[in-house]
């Protein structure tokens, strides 16, 4: 993928989680057929190509390379990686945090996720 492809994926994975983790109807259509769901995403599945869900357990949040590399990993299977839906525990927030995330609201929740599940690791 070229630069501007891999952010055009970023953009359109990004906006599939945030969908399925506010929307459990939208999640169970994912969970009932990946394929169907990714293609209606926007994501780059070619005719003949299935999507299959990576619902494993993970240590920290998936990196760009991450979900890439799961991606790109078959050739006619791409593997979608769908963390469950992250809890926030609002207890290891400041008072300042916390008023930062209750004005900004909805406004950032995408921006947010991006810099949370594509942020590489050091």
């Amino acid at each position: 993928m070229t630069d501007i492809e891999h952010t055009e994926f970023t953009r359109k994975y990004v906006d599939l989680l945030v969908t399925v983790w506010r929307d459990e109807d939208e999640h169970r259509r994912l969970v009932a057929d990946p394929t169907a769901y990714a293609v209606q995403a926007g994501l780059p599945v070619a005719p003949g190509d299935i999507v299959v869900l990576d619902r494993s357990e993970l240590e920290h949040l998936p990196t760009r390379t991450d979900v890439m590399a799961k991606w790109d990993e078959g050739a006619k299977t791409h593997v979608l990686i769908v963390p469950e839906t992250p809890l926030i525990d609002t207890a290891e927030l400041s008072d300042a945090e916390l008023d930062l995330a209750a004005a900004q609201g909805d406004n950032n929740v995408k921006n947010n996720i991006s810099l949370c599940v594509f942020a590489e690791s050091a």
